[in-house]
């Protein structure tokens, strides 16, 4: 009875589209790359529901993005609840990456990552799965600079685990940088620059605020940064693009330390090909599809996107 009602949603929302993109959003400069958007953008206006999911994919549709990046912080969507999803995205024409929001060292990581692939499996596109590379550890101690070597051992083994698991299901395992330092102090502490070398089958969703954020336990150089990413090759897969103003995030872009043009064209260079926006969410549903509006009017004005 519960798929029945979940279809019921779907086709509900499928008689309100065509199913074809109004507006077609392209990189002016690099046509092979995507743009799409973080479903987080809207968590605080909407639930993580079948119901506000589908209406967020029929906008990213009608709006001409790619793709959406579905976060499901705990994977806490059932499998019938996801099949719904991903028939309406198949539909649209609309790739998705699933997220959760749980990092590998944390109590009960497996469990959310076993789930969160399953989802994964149901989606058509990419076949991207993303987990934190830290958080907790960080939360728990406020003095804590960086990983030390064993927890580095036991952090790049487990992921490195999960990618295998992934690949096994023609799944793609990433990680975005959050709290860590970007790079290792090698008197004191290891930062994600050790992580990568310590892996090798991990991929990385590369946030182009969170190294500068006042919640990063070392503001990296945002050239040295770019200079990192120039080496990453096939290992970088996704980038959000946000935007901070005095160390915190904002609800739409405009600049950031390392400039959004930058980080497009070392993406370009290396075959990266999906572009995400993340946003500061709000509470305001209205206000959500604003930002986005306001956020894809900057890329259009530095000459990154237009519409076809």
């Amino acid at each position: 009875m519960r798929l029945f009602s979940l279809l019921f949603i779907c086709l509900s929302f499928a008689a309100c589209t065509k199913h074809t993109k109004n507006k077609s959003l392209v990189f002016s400069k690099y046509p092979n790359l995507k743009i799409g958007f973080s479903t987080q953008n809207f968590q605080k206006a909407m639930p993580v529901n079948v119901e506000s999911l589908s209406e967020i994919i029929d906008y990213a549709s009608k709006e001409g993005y790619d793709f959406i990046e579905l976060r499901d912080d705990q994977a806490s969507l059932s499998q019938d609840e996801c099949k719904v999803l991903a028939e309406l995205a198949r539909k649209n024409k609309l790739d998705v990456i699933y997220e959760i929001q749980k990092n590998i060292l944390d109590t009960g990581y497996y469990d959310v990552f076993e789930r969160g692939l399953a989802n994964t499996l149901l989606f058509t596109g990419p076949g991207i799965l993303r987990a934190l590379v830290s958080k907790s550890e960080f939360e728990l101690d406020s003095t804590k600079k960086g990983w030390n070597k064993a927890e580095m051992i036991q952090l790049s083994s487990l992921a490195d685990s999960c990618a295998r698991v992934a690949k096994n299901n023609k799944i793609q395992f990433i990680v975005e940088n959050l709290n860590e330092p970007f790079f290792s102090n090698s008197d004191a502490y290891l930062g994600l620059d050790s992580f990568f070398r310590n892996t090798t089958g991990t991929g990385l969703q590369f946030d182009i605020g969170n190294p500068f954020r006042n919640s990063s336990r070392e503001n990296a150089d945002p050239q040295k940064v770019a200079d990192f990413l120039a080496t990453m090759g096939n290992r970088w897969v996704t980038t959000h693009l946000k935007t901070l103003k005095e160390g915190e995030s904002q609800p739409r872009l405009t600049s950031n330390p390392l400039e959004v043009d930058k980080v497009i064209e070392l993406m370009a260079k290396q075959n990266v090909r999906y572009v995400t926006i993340e946003l500061l969410p709000v509470t305001d549903k209205k206000q959500c599809f604003d930002n986005h509006a306001k956020s894809i009017q900057f890329l259009k004005e530095k000459g990154i996107l237009k519409t076809d």
